[in-house]
């Protein structure tokens, strides 16, 4: 019953809020003036070390929204620096290797940021997604955990990762 209840909850977000819950967990239930409301949390970024012996986050190309431990304010300024390599396939067939840059912008609404470069590392704070490139700095519009994940419409046929470094200022 509680698993049904929880799924129905869901269902109920989605409708409503257009979350994404593919691949993610929950973590607390949450009751709202409107029903049963689920808070979904998505999962840890996997922690690794780099060359020079620093924690960075590395964000694969085949998974969806991933979670780092840092959570910050509206306001605050997040430094990214991301390098490494992906490969997705356009179409299913033909495969093209990108930076954290990625290539030119889909501006099809099916993509978690219509107007970042396909294949590219995007950042989301709470509701807000923001293009996160190789190198950049990025104000918060909204307060949250800081989520990773590849600008691509189909991640089961991508390759690769992204190593994510992140600096937040306040």
């Amino acid at each position: 019953m509680k698993t049904s209840l929880l799924t129905s909850a869901a269902l109920v977000l989605v409708a409503v809020g257009g979350v994404s819950v593919s691949a993610q967990e929950v973590v607390d239930v949450k009751v709202f003036s409107c029903g049963v409301v689920r808070e979904i949390r998505v999962p840890k970024a996997e922690v690794v070390t780099d060359e020079r012996g620093e924690s960075v986050y590395k964000i694969k190309a085949n998974e969806t929204w991933r979670r780092t431990d840092i959570e910050v304010k509206r306001g605050q300024k997040i430094e990214i620096t991301a390098t490494g390599i992906i490969r997705w396939a356009q179409d299913g067939s033909d495969w093209t290797i990108v930076t954290p840059d990625g290539t030119r912008a889909p501006h099809l609404n099916y993509f978690p940021h219509p107007d970042a470069g396909i294949g590219s590392l995007i950042m989301s704070i709470g509701k807000a997604i923001y293009p996160a490139g190789s190198n950049t700095t990025i104000e918060s519009e909204d307060e949250g955990p800081i989520e990773f994940m590849i600008n691509d419409d189909i991640l089961t046929d991508n390759t690769g990762h992204f190593l994510v470094k992140l600096n937040v200022r306040y």
